[in-house]
Formats: structure tokens, sequence, C-alpha cells
């Protein structure tokens, strides 16, 4: 199998937009507990190391710096893994399906709906376009999920956008191509994508979302897992692979009075080999003045790359999310696709209750 490419080095924190920054700097632990670097934090630091399924795969062949993304105008873990070969983009050309896939994703009756005005769903299973050709292992064995609230593992061929807890299928939508599959893995080909209806559960100040994915080419602002919203002064969040750097975009409008997106990088990656990010914004209270303060962290590939406190709040999303393109159909929809392999993705609502 591939193994994860470790990237050397922490980058520091810098003092932009909705993070802040101190002078007070913590070390960070690699996997081994070994001293790995210094980075600042002006709150609470969260230690994370990925679990040993979250890192490695038994598999079978079948900048740090700050910009401003402004590019819009409009609105698992299986226990068989598939071979890292790398997938061939296809033509972004639209996809008009003839014919629904087989079958609800729930034991409601399945129902087509429109998707904010851009294009058409069902509530339809997302059946794998190589369904047929694949012979998985299909009782996967996932990782511990206690912290999360709704995941995409991706085991199921003939039902990928299902949601481990069964409250927020994925589907697709009827202009795009369909989605083929790895056993354990969806993969995206640069002219496809998921939609997530909105919930509750996403509207959240505080979260936890984790991505295990493979890029096999660079992306331009390619969208990996996302709420984005479309046009300018609208709440929302990307993690996307901007070349080869995956950034974590977030924009809070009241914050952030340019209306502009804070961006955050975390730094490069390797194409055609798997790697993990994990992106949690949590509350903590202070012992010394009783306030509720919240710290963003960052890891890639169980390293931390950034930590500081955080002022902003997404909690106010209007619009559903997307995996693996732009489900929002802006100006530049073609070059926000993503073209690689995702195993899983895992998403957490983080509250202040008890604090």
């Amino acid at each position: 199998m591939n193994k994860l490419g470790v990237l050397a080095g922490v980058i520091s924190i810098l003092s932009f937009g909705v993070l802040g920054c101190s002078e007070n700097p913590t070390s960070v632990i690699d996997l081994e507990g070994k001293s790995e670097g210094e980075i600042s934090s002006s709150s609470v630091q969260e230690s994370w190391v990925p679990s040993e399924n979250s890192v490695l795969r038994t598999e079978k062949k079948s900048s740090s710096s700050v910009t401003n993304a402004s590019h819009e105008d409009g609105q698992t873990s299986s226990s068989v893994r598939s071979s890292s070969s790398q997938t061939e983009s296809s033509s972004s050309r639209p996809f008009v399906r003839s014919s629904f896939p087989e079958s609800s994703s729930s034991e409601a009756p399945i129902e087509t709906r429109s998707w904010y005005n851009h294009t058409t769903y069902t509530t339809a299973k997302v059946v794998a376009a190589n369904a047929d050709e694949l012979e998985c292992n299909e009782s996967a064995v996932t990782d511990d999920l206690k912290d999360y609230d709704v995941a995409y593992e991706f085991n199921s061929l003939r039902d990928l956008g299902r949601d481990y807890f069964g409250k927020n299928n994925a589907y697709i939508d009827d202009t795009v191509n369909p989605v083929s599959a790895e056993c354990g893995s969806v993969i995206f080909d640069g002219s496809n994508g998921l939609i997530i209806p909105l919930d509750e559960i996403f509207k959240s100040k505080g979260f936890v979302a984790e991505v295990r994915f493979m890029p096999t080419k660079k992306g331009n602002i390619a969208n990996i897992f996302v709420a984005e919203p479309p046009g300018s002064g609208k709440t929302g969040w990307q993690l996307r692979l901007d070349g080869t750097d995956v950034v974590f975009h977030m924009r809070d409008p009241n914050v952030r009075k340019e209306k502009n997106w804070e961006s955050i990088s975390l730094g490069e990656v390797s194409l055609n080999e798997w790697h993990v990010v994990r992106i949690k914004i949590f509350p903590k209270k202070s012992v010394l003045t009783g306030k509720i303060v919240y710290t963003f962290n960052a890891f890639l590939d169980g390293k931390m790359r950034r930590s500081s406190e955080y002022n902003a709040d997404v909690s106010n999303i209007e619009y559903g999310l997307g995996i693996g393109y732009d489900s929002m159909y802006q100006s530049l929809h073609g070059d926000r696709f993503f073209t690689g392999k995702i195993d899983y993705i895992r998403y957490g609502k983080i509250t202040e209750d008890g604090l």
C-alpha cells in the first residue's frame, strides 16, 4: 500500500483575520512522542494522533501564507482497500442522467428535489458506476465514531452516499457524471461530486471535520468537503486543494467586514498518496474570567499545523454542502472539481453544553 508522506517542519501561526496568535510557543509531539518544532497558541490546544485505521489500510487491488479567495458570483474505512493507481480525468461536460439510481438511501419514497434552482437530484442511493465490476468486502470494520454525528465511509458500492448514522445521506445531482469507487473509497474524476442537503447539525460554531483523501491531480480551487455559499457576504467554510496545498477557507462577514475569505494553509501534500486532514473548532471556559473562548486547531497527517484563538462564527450557513465539487454552480464551477479518491469524511458538532 501507499504510505503517508510525512511533511517536515511545522508552519508558524500567523496573526490575521479571525485567527489570533500568541507569543507562548507550545511543542508539537509527533506520532512517537518526539518534539517536532514549535507553534504558537493563544488558547488551549488539542493533541491529536490519528488512529491506526485513520492512517493505515490493508489494500487490495480490484503555504503558510494568507490569501483571500473571492472566486464566486452566485449563489470506513473498509478492512479491504484498493490500490492507489492514478485516476484519469474525464470531460467536464455536464452529464444528463436518463434514468434514476436503483433505490432510496432510506425507507422513505424516492423524491426528486430542486437544488437551489441550479439542478435537481433524487433521494436515491448513489450507485458506483463500476459496481458490477468489483468484488469488495462491504462488512467494514470502522474506526471509533463516537465523536461524530455524520460519517461517509464509502464502503457500500450501491449506496456510496450513505451516512453511517443514517440521517444525512449524500446524493448526486442530475448534471454531473456518475461516480466510481474502489473497495472502501469513492473516486472523483474531475467531473463529478456529491451533495449534502443542509441540516441543523451543520449549523454549529464548534465542530470537528476529518477527511482521508488521495489527490491524483493538482487542483485549482478543488473542493474536497465544503459548506460553500454562493456570492459574497455569506457565511461558509471550505476544505479544498489549491494546487497541491491543503487550505481551509472560512468566512464570517460579521468579522471580516470586507467579506472575503480567510485562508489558512495547512501545507503541501503529495499526489497518489493518502493523507488525513482534521479541523477542530472547540470552546473552553476560561478559568480566570469564566468566559468561553474558542480555539482553532488543524492537523495534517497527524501533525498540528495551526492552533490559535478563534473569533469567528460560521454557524449561520444557509446552503447545502458539497463533496468533491462546487454544488452551488458559481462562475468558476469547472475549476472547483477535486480529482482523486476519498476514503472517508466525518463531521461532529461541538457545543458549549457542560462548560
